[in-house]
């Protein structure tokens, strides 16, 4: 499971219970908020006939309905307040709503309480009659605000927005987590795999590799020793000739031997040894077997740089690298540069040459992998190994046309 398949597998379930709150939280909230409107109404219903009880015994007393109003002035939840005859004539009103009554003959026919939309929010309506010991009948005007409720349904909605958002982000970071988690576990998982594979691959390798030169080398040691007999019995006119065939074998032998060598397990001894040093042992070998004049050397540390390592095998490692580099490198400049980050030693070997193929890239560390006509693919393969034994890294980065760089990273302290 890769990709878009891990990724949806994880947020699949998270999506399922974001929608599933959703849906849960909107109808509990929409049956919260049906069952306070009707609490309101009955609310309302009841402060209705408790007035309509008080205004009749005051009327009946002789109030003024003007004088009754303004006893019930002030309080808090009623907007406005009318008292009405028989045929729905306003005989007393009192209002908040900046003086006006939102009362008309529309109205006056209503049966059922409603709710007006206002800038100052909704407000119930409720018109209902009401009578006098001595049959008189009277209607009562009431417009009871629903701020408090708008309110509650407001803070409701927003604290649903805030458990949601925080739901969500919660949700989005765990997974997210969780999918990184597995992707690097994967990713581990391969790297096993693989690390497995090539070892069983190399061991299959070693196994065939140490056979053959078994078998190569005994002949190769007889007819050493026969062109060594033969070089003093032979006429001189083909003494080149028998010294020819006798160089021959010797390469053939340091050629299995290179095989052999690249194949078995490497056990550094490790010795505190100076980077620069190495490297230029690396060089002067290489200058030995080929020197090239016509590309420039560059060696830079920002200060001294110390490795824990085997000199020999180092030695090795950058012979393998600075060879490469100059083989890529017609004209310009190969050089190594080295500094310390966070008790890491990073060492970069580059120069200016041909380049590698991008299709290559991933390769050319593989053993007897080579795009050289007398190459034999373990160069870099030995560099990588040596590294490795160390406890550091190779990287390359390569443009064509561009040059090359190679990336070591080792551990340790790096300067003195």
């Amino acid at each position: 499971m890769r990709g878009k398949g891990l990724l949806l597998f994880f947020f699949s379930p998270f999506i399922g219970i974001l929608v599933i709150f959703f849906i849960f939280s909107t109808l509990n909230r929409s049956f919260i908020q049906s069952k306070a409107e009707s609490l309101v109404r009955e609310q309302l219903a009841a402060t209705a006939e408790i007035f309509k009880v008080n205004l009749a015994h005051l009327l009946e007393e002789g109030y003024l309905p003007e004088d009754i109003l303004g006893m019930y002035e002030g309080e808090e939840n009623i907007y406005y307040l009318a008292i009405l005859d028989e045929k729905k004539n306003i005989l007393a009103w009192s209002s908040r709503y900046e003086g006006y009554l939102p009362f008309s003959s529309r109205d006056s026919g209503r049966t059922e309480p409603w709710v007006l939309s206002s800038p100052i929010g909704k407000i119930y309506n409720r018109l209902s009659p009401f009578h006098r010991n001595d049959g008189q009948v009277y209607y009562l005007y009431l417009g009871y605000s629903l701020r408090n409720l708008e309110e509650m349904t407001a803070r409701s909605n927003r604290d649903f927005l805030v458990i949601f958002s925080v739901l969500v982000a919660v949700g989005v970071v765990f997974f997210l987590g969780v999918f990184e988690l597995q992707k690097k576990y994967l990713a581990k998982t391969e790297e096993a795999e693989e690390a497995h594979r090539e070892k069983e691959r190399f061991r299959e390798i070693s196994a065939f590799t140490s056979a053959v030169a078994h078998e190569i080398k005994n002949p190769l040691n007889s007819l050493s020793l026969l062109f060594e007999l033969l070089q003093g019995k032979v006429p001189s006119s083909v003494r080149d000739e028998v010294a020819l065939g006798k160089a021959e074998i010797r390469k053939i032998a340091r050629i299995i031997d290179r095989f052999s060598d690249s194949l078995r397990p490497l056990r550094p001894k490790m010795e505190i040894t100076p980077l620069g040093e190495i490297v230029t042992a690396a060089r002067d070998a290489l200058f030995r077997e080929a020197p090239n004049t016509e590309v420039e050397w560059r060696y830079s540390e920002a200060r001294p740089v110390f490795l824990n390592a085997d000199r020999s095998l180092m030695i090795q490692c950058f012979l393998n690298l600075l060879r490469n580099a100059y083989e890529a490198t017609d004209r310009g400049a190969v050089s190594v540069e080295a500094e310390t980050r966070r008790k890491k030693i990073l060492v970069r070997v580059s120069d200016t040459g041909r380049g590698i193929e991008p299709e290559r890239l991933p390769r050319i560390f593989d053993p007897f992998f080579t795009s050289k006509e007398r190459g034999m693919g373990i160069g870099l393969y030995l560099a990588r190994k040596i590294i490795e034994a160390h406890g550091g890294r190779i990287g390359v980065e390569s443009r064509p046309g561009r040059g090359t760089t190679f990336t070591i990273q080792l551990p340790g302290g790096g300067h003195e």
